[in-house]
């Protein structure tokens, strides 16, 4: 095969694969939602979601009342130093399931906790929260980062929708 030619492929095959590479994900994410009964969790997902790409949360039913725990786990999966990080936990009412993380009006917040680190490769943060949904309704559940979409180009997070009744 001419020189050329393989030049190429070679190039295009590494612009194919850009995006990929672009969207690697510098954190794992896992989020563990249980009311002593029923247990869901979510996975690490990043955002903005890709092109064309639909993301379905996990959901798990629970009565209102019910005393629920949250437990996540955050390990930053990048080579290089990300600092000022933002880890964002809360619980918030929405409207529907799958619906985009709302503004985070004090009414409709369960609980909310928020710490800023600096993360090197294999750097872990976690916690264990209670929180109680006393109304009927749907919330978001959810664990994110903030302050690392200006440098690597998007966020992580993970999810679950929880369904009280």
């Amino acid at each position: 095969m001419h020189p050329a030619r393989l030049s190429f492929i070679a190039i295009a095959l590494a612009f194919a694969f850009l995006p990929a590479i672009a969207r690697a994900n510098h954190f794992t994410i896992t989020l563990d939602v249980s009311d002593g009964t029923h247990k869901q969790t979510g996975k690490t997902e990043s955002e903005p979601p890709k092109a064309g790409e639909i993301v379905v949360r996990p959901v798990m039913e629970t009565k209102a009342g019910a005393k629920c725990t949250a437990k996540f786990k955050l390990t930053c999966a990048s080579k290089e130093l990300l600092k000022d990080v933002l880890v964002h936990f809360y619980v918030v009412k929405i409207g529907k399931p799958g619906q985009n993380p709302p503004p985070l009006e004090p009414k409709d917040v369960v609980i909310e906790t928020a710490q800023t680190m600096d993360f090197a490769e294999g750097t872990t943060t976690s916690a264990e929260l209670e929180f109680t949904p006393d109304r009927a309704g749907i919330y978001l559940v959810r664990i994110e980062t903030q302050g690392t979409a200006e440098a690597k180009g998007h966020e992580h997070y993970a999810a679950i929708d929880l369904v009280v009744k």
